[in-house]
């Protein structure tokens, strides 16, 4: 309590504690027990019966104090552990037990260390006693009695606890029998109570048992969440406790040097702390063993990289040989099996067309077979007067493009939309049934067309006339029945796929020059021939079937059957034959002559327009077209129609 006072705190006095009343009453002067033992003692009239009428006199009405109802020489002390009862019988005499002087010389000069040592000292104290005895005046010098033994050892016990920190130990006995397993509750009880346990537990309770100077309590101002960097030490405290165990709160007080506390805030901040250090301890170790974990990766990867290397070292040596093995082996049988496998090649594609029988063995209608028979001088005579010439002075604008379009329309997509099977015949076979949906009056002719263009594509006795002329029948039957024309196209597609042969794939992709010349592919088919063409065809033949296509659809935007009126020329076979370009010699009324190129789908007023625009006519020239004179006729041509179709009239 006086160190509650010096810290300046708040709290209420705890009344004086009942064994330090009971101890005064027994000990303290002038008046307690012992002391009036003591005088009695030194007085020698006095007796057991003065002592306690002594006793009675002073602490009659003490509430630690009871006289007999009797007169009976005892009297009765009410100690914190029970009254006891004290009879006074010879009080006097045990308490002037002294040894004699000689008693003290003999046990003092024993051989014994102990002995010896035990009554030097008794020896000691009693000569000191005596001669401070002859100091005082002559008086008789006062014996040392057991009472003053008893408190002069008792102060010593004091002294040296309170120089101490003690820890007592207290032994509690479950029952009086000490039998196992049987707890008396009242037996263990009085025990607590007698021993001053409860008592101690009360004050502990009332008061703040944990005091720590500021200093020490700041071991724990990492509990605060930050470091508080304040000015005194009292305010980082304060500003612990508030963080843990909150503000206010009766559970701690802050002195002027010290930190009080009752049991639960310590309980509390000792949890918080030990969790505050088991925390810190896992990060520690789990850091560490990332730290070892990633080292021992590291150390892993790399031998894993070695180990890899090596392995993949091995296995490239390994296929290397085995390869190099089977490569002597390989070329050691091409050159003993070269010639048989030319041999077999060579059959392999010369019977790849012929399949069960020659195509030159497939029927011709008899209006062919009898125009093959007549028109033989009169196509020589018209290929004769075809020359190749130098470049043409008047070149026509290369300004068409590919629509941005146009790998959005594969082939393919027109094969699942129109075609009765999704997948192509193979090359010179003949067809059991049409490539495409048509009806069935459609379907015998488009057979018979079948037949001829495996005739024109591998019949290899068809001569240059005769080529020119088996083509145009083809394409006169797409000029007159519109329903064939998507099926022509397809069968010529379907030869120039993946075919082996060179001559017949050339032939087809003539033919396909040349039907695109005179009739333009049905929209749905359009733009998939033209993505064909362009993927697929033939060196020089892709550029000349995208020009034609370009061309033809500019003319077939309004109406899709649009055509030419008669089949290609001689000029133009010719010009497909050989990847090339046409040209004609033009003249005017003013006796001026120069070439000018000319396309398949050119109308009279297109070309006559280029014309003019060449000799620098500016103005837009409409209306004006183009005459052609044969021996003594002038044959005029519309502008609405194709400059080659004047000339295929003709012929």
């Amino acid at each position: 309590q006086e160190e509650y006072s010096q810290e300046q705190l708040a709290w209420i006095p705890i009344s004086k504690m009942y064994s330090e009343s009971c101890l005064d009453f027994i000990a303290a002067k002038p008046h307690g027990i012992l002391r009036i033992l003591d005088d009695q003692t030194s007085l020698t009239q006095a007796t057991d019966h003065t002592f306690l009428q002594k006793c009675h006199y002073h602490h009659g009405n003490s509430p630690w104090y009871s006289k007999p109802k009797l007169p009976l020489p005892v009297f009765t002390v009410k100690h914190y552990a029970g009254p006891v009862t004290y009879q006074v019988h010879k009080f006097l005499n045990k308490n002037r037990d002294q040894l004699h002087p000689e008693v003290l010389d003999i046990f003092s000069q024993s051989r014994l260390k102990v002995v010896s040592h035990i009554f030097q000292k008794a020896k000691a104290a009693y000569s000191q006693q005596k001669e401070l005895g002859a100091r005082g005046k002559g008086l008789k010098p006062q014996a040392s009695t057991l009472v003053s033994k008893f408190q002069q050892s008792l102060q010593d016990l004091t002294a040296k606890l309170r120089r101490s920190h003690a820890f007592f130990i207290r032994c509690i006995t479950p029952n009086p029998k000490k039998l196992s397993n049987i707890f008396d509750v009242e037996y263990v009880t009085c025990q607590l109570r007698h021993s001053g346990i409860l008592e101690a537990i009360h004050i502990r309770k009332e008061g703040y048992p944990v005091r720590l100077p500021f200093q020490n309590f700041l071991a724990y101002g990492l509990l605060a969440g930050r470091r508080h960097k304040c000015l005194e030490e009292r305010e980082d405290c304060a500003a612990v406790l508030s963080h843990v165990v909150g503000n206010p709160s009766d559970l701690y007080q802050i002195g002027v040097t010290k930190v009080f506390l009752k049991e639960k805030a310590r309980q509390l901040l000792e949890r918080r702390w030990n969790q505050r250090q088991s925390w810190a301890i896992v990060t520690l170790q789990r850091n560490f063993r990332c730290l070892l974990r990633r080292r021992r990766l590291r150390v892993l990867q790399e031998k894993v990289t070695i180990i890899q290397a090596h392995f993949r070292g091995y296995q490239a040596r390994k296929r290397y040989r085995r390869l190099k093995k089977t490569l002597v082996q390989f070329n050691t049988m091409i050159l003993i099996s070269r010639p048989l496998i030319q041999r077999r090649k060579h059959c392999q594609v010369t019977a790849f067309f012929s399949g069960p029988g020659d195509v030159g063995l497939l029927e011709i209608p008899a209006e062919l077979a009898a125009l093959l028979q007549l028109a033989e001088g009169q196509y020589r005579a018209q290929a004769n007067q075809i020359t190749e010439a130098l470049p043409p002075e008047v070149k026509v604008k290369d300004d068409l493009s590919l629509p941005p379009t146009i790998n959005s329309y594969p082939f393919s997509s027109f094969i699942k939309s129109h075609f009765q099977q999704t997948d192509f015949p193979a090359p010179g076979q003949p067809l059991q049934h049409p490539l495409t949906h048509l009806d069935a009056e459609y379907q015998e002719s488009a057979l018979e067309i079948n037949k001829l263009i495996l005739r024109f594509i591998g019949d290899k006795n068809l001569h240059g006339w005769q080529e020119v002329l088996l083509g145009n029948y083809i394409a006169g039957r797409g000029l007159n029945n519109v329903a064939l024309r998507n099926e022509i196209f397809s069968q010529v597609v379907a030869q120039t796929w993946k075919n082996p042969d060179m001559e017949h794939s050339q032939r087809a992709w003539v033919l396909m020059a040349t039907l695109l010349s005179c009739f333009a592919p049905s929209p749905a088919l359009e733009k998939p021939l033209l993505k064909f063409v362009s993927d697929h065809g033939m060196e020089g033949y892709n550029a000349v079937c995208q020009r034609k296509i370009l061309t033809a659809a500019q003319h077939t935007e309004i109406d899709s059957t649009f055509s030419r009126a008669y089949p290609p020329t001689q000029l133009e076979w010719t010009a497909n034959q050989r990847r090339g370009k046409m040209v004609l010699d033009v003249h005017t009324f003013n006796e001026e002559k120069f070439s000018a190129e000319v396309e398949s789908w050119m109308t009279g007023e297109q070309y006559a327009g280029w014309l003019l625009s060449a000799r620098g006519c500016d103005k837009k020239s409409r209306g004006w077209s183009i005459s052609m004179f044969t021996g003594n006729t002038w044959q005029d041509l519309l502008g609405c129609d194709f400059v080659l179709d004047l000339i295929g009239e003709m012929e």
